[in-house]
C-alpha cells in the first residue's frame, strides 16, 4: 500500500496526470459547449485514463443560463460574450434583476423554456429605462416573460430585423401609473415581427411599433393596457389575427407631430377581434394616449392610406372605429410645419360591429351626438386647399355590417352633421399582405 501511494504522489509531482481538489463549478453559471480533456498517461503498464467531456447543452443552444446567485452579472456577461448568430438559452425558473439588460450582438436568439416557464423579473430594478434593450440586427426573442419593469419592457432601438415570438410582458398591478409605459417597444426600426405575444398592464401601449417600417403584428393579445396595440408614425404595417380587449383603447394607428420620422401610412389592419375596450385610462397626464377616450375600439389619427377591414368590433362603449384629424384643441398644440394633420385615403370596409357606443365617456361624452354613439365616426375635417373629392384624398366607408355612421363636422362647429353613409361610399385598391 505504501509503495503504491508513493508512486501516485510522484506522478502528480511530475505532472503526468492532473490532480483535482474535487470542487465542482457553480451549477448556475453560464455553460458553453466544451471539448473533452486529454486522457491521462498510462502508468506502470496500465491503460491511459478516459478523456473528460464538456457539459451537455440543450439542443440548439450555444450557451445556457440557470437562475441563481449573481444572475444580473452572469446574464449581462452572457449577453456581451455570446457570438454572432448564436442562441443563448434560459432555463425554466425566475431570474431576478436590479438593472437593465442590453444586447448589442447581431443575429442572436434569446430563448426561454416557454412563455410561462422562464420569467425575467425586474421588480427590484433601480437602474435603466428598460428591462431589456436590443440595439443589434437580426435578433429573435422567444419563449419567455418579462415582468414588473418600472420602465419599458423590451425596447428594440434602431434595428433591422427583430422578431418577438411567444413573448409576454406583464405587470400585475391593475391600472397603475407605476407600471412601465410600453410592453414591446420597437422604435425607428425595420422589418419588425411580433407574433403570438401577450402584453398586459402597460400605462401607455402594450404592443407599440413607432417610427418603423416593414411591420407584422399577428396572433397576439393585448389587454388591461391604456392602448392595446399602437402603430405610430410607421409605414407598411400589417396587423392581423390579434385580440385587443379590455384596454381603454383597443387598436390605434397614429401619426403625430414633432417626431423624427413622420408620414406614417399604409397600415393593413384586418381580421382582429377588438372587444370591450372600456378600461381605465391611466396614461401619464400630458401624453397623447391619455386623451384616448375609454370605450374606443379602433382610432385612426392623422394617418393616411390605411385599410381597416374584416375586423370584429364589439362591446366598446364609446365608438367602434373613429377617423380623426390631429386637432390642437383636442390633442395639444404643436410647432411642426411639415406635419399634416388630416387623414386621407383611408379605406374602412367589411368590418362587423355589435353593441358599441352605448355609454360614451371622456372626450366622446362631451360631443353633441345622440345616444347610442355611432359605430363609425369621421370628424369631417378636410385640409384647406385640397380637393377633398379627389379619390386619393377621400376616406371610404362601405359594407360594414351592423354599423351606424356619422360625419361629425367637427371643423364646421357640428353644423352639418350627416349620417348618410352613401356620401362616403367609395373604394381604394387593397393593400398588399406581408403576413406569412
Amino acid at each position: 500500500m505504501r509503495s503504491t501511494r508513493a508512486f501516485a504522489i510522484m506522478v502528480c509531482v511530475a505532472g503526468l496526470a492532473a490532480c483535482d481538489d474535487g470542487d465542482s463549478a457553480d451549477a448556475s453559471a453560464v455553460t458553453d459547449a466544451g471539448t473533452g480533456g486529454a486522457g491521462g498517461a498510462g502508468g506502470g503498464g496500465g491503460e491511459g485514463g478516459a478523456g473528460g467531456s464538456g457539459p451537455t447543452l440543450p439542443e440548439g443552444c450555444d450557451a445556457y443560463l440557470e437562475p441563481g446567485e449573481g444572475e444580473q452579472e452572469r446574464v449581462q456577461t452572457a449577453l456581451i460574450e455570446i457570438g454572432e448568430g448564436q442562441t443563448l438559452c434560459f432555463a425554466e425558473g425566475t431570474f431576478h434583476f436590479d438593472a437593465e439588460l442590453s444586447l448589442a450582438v447581431n443575429g442572436v436568439t434569446l430563448r426561454g423554456a416557454g412563455r410561462d416557464a422562464t420569467i425575467l423579473d425586474f421588480d427590484r430594478q433601480t437602474v435603466g429605462a428598460n428591462g431589456l434593450l436590443v440595439t443589434s440586427d437580426g435578433v429573435t426573442l422567444t419563449q419567455f416573460t418579462v415582468q414588473e419593469t418600472p420602465g419599458d419592457g423590451i425596447r428594440a432601438n434602431d434595428v433591422d430585423g427583430i422578431v418577438f415570438r411567444d413573448v409576454a410582458v406583464l405587470w400585475a398591478a391593475q391600472a397603475s401609473g407605476e407600471n412601465g409605459a410600453y410592453g414591446l417597444y420597437p422604435v425607428q426600426s425595420r422589418n419588425v415581427v411580433i407574433d403570438r405575444c401577450l402584453v398586459a398592464g402597460a400605462r401607455d401601449a402594450g404592443i407599440y411599433v413607432g417610427q418603423s417600417s416593414g411591420i407584422v403584428v399577428r396572433d397576439s393579445e393585448a389587454h388591461s393596457n391604456v392602448a392595446g396595440i399602437e402603430i405610430e408614425n410607421s409605414t407598411d404595417a400589417e396587423v392581423f389575427g390579434n385580440y385587443a380587449h379590455d384596454n381603454a383603447g383597443g387598436l390605434l394607428v397614429f401619426n403625430l407631430p414633432e417626431l423624427p420620422v413622420q408620414d406614417g401610412a399604409r397600415a393593413n389592419v384586418h381580421d382582429n377581434r377588438v372587444e370591450n375596450n372600456n378600461g381605465v385610462n391611466f396614461g401619464a397626464p400630458g401624453s397623447v394616449v391619455a386623451i384616448v377616450p375609454r370605450g374606443t375600439g379602433i382610432l385612426v389619427l392623422a394617418s393616411d392610406d390605411n385599410e381597416i377591414h374584416h375586423n370584429t368590433i364589439t362591446g366598446n362603449h364609446g365608438v367602434g372605429v373613429a377617423l380623426v384629424s390631429y386637432i390642437p384643441d383636442l390633442f395639444g398644440e404643436y410647432a411642426d410645419p411639415n406635419f399634416n394633420a388630416y387623414p386621407v385615403g383611408n379605406h374602412i370596409q367589411d368590418n362587423t360591429f355589435e353593441a358599441n357606443g352605448e355609454m360614451p365617456l371622456d372626450l366622446l361624452e362631451s360631443l353633441p351626438v345622440g345616444r347610442p354613439f355611432p359605430d363609425l365616426l369621421w370628424d369631417g375635417c378636410d385640409e384647406a386647399g385640397v380637393d377633398a373629392m379627389a379619390l386619393e384624398n377621400r376616406n371610404c366607408f362601405h359594407d360594414n355590417t351592423g354599423a351606424d355612421f356619422l360625419d361629425l363636422d367637427f371643423c364646421g362647429a357640428f353644423a352639418a352633421q350627416s349620417t348618410d353613409a352613401s356620401l362616403v361610399e367609395c373604394t381604394h385598391a387593397p393593400l398588399p399582405s406581408q403576413g406569412e
